[in-house]
């Protein structure tokens, strides 16, 4: 006997906020709920200090047991730069989570970046798909908390919050 399992991922949250006023800021940052099966993500954020030449940025996955803990995953890329310019380079669990917003954005390109930093309509069946048919999560509250870094201090904080059931 066989037995399927369906899971659903679904977003709850997200939250953006700058370390720095003087460096960026965020035009929009938003959830939007179109109908009950269709949700996204669209996130922008205006940089102040152009062009930008290196940066790094710190990734952790969260889990909610009893408040939200580190679950699997905490890296940090030290050279965006090198990592969005050769993607054969990439660490494959570094892929695998860029994957989740990456093609939605601005940003798949070598630095310098000479303009506004987003990510447009990041859909809940991408992220669906990631967690539930390419590599299997266990069922929970999630929370993808990216940072990014510019010459070592923390610049952006982006976190997005989901379920998976």
């Amino acid at each position: 006997m066989k037995i399927k399992v369906n899971s659903k991922f679904e977003f709850t949250n997200v939250k953006c906020e700058c370390a720095d006023e003087k460096f960026c800021g965020f035009e929009y940052c938003f959830l939007k709920s179109v109908n009950r099966s269709y949700k996204y993500i669209s996130i922008k954020v205006n940089l102040h200090k152009l062009p930008i030449t290196n940066f790094s940025f710190n990734f952790v996955l969260w889990k909610r047991f009893n408040g939200y803990k580190p679950f699997l995953y905490n890296f940090t890329i030290e050279n965006g730069c090198k990592f969005l310019g050769n993607p054969k380079s990439r660490n494959p669990v570094q892929k695998y989570f860029f994957d989740f917003f990456g093609p939605y954005g601005n940003m798949n390109h070598k630095c310098p970046f000479n303009h506004d930093i987003f990510i447009e309509k990041v859909p809940t069946s991408s992220i669906d798909y990631r967690l539930t048919k390419l590599l299997p999560f266990p069922e929970g509250d999630y929370l993808f908390d990216v940072t990014w870094l510019i010459l070592g201090k923390p610049c952006t904080y982006v976190k997005v919050y989901g379920t998976l059931s």
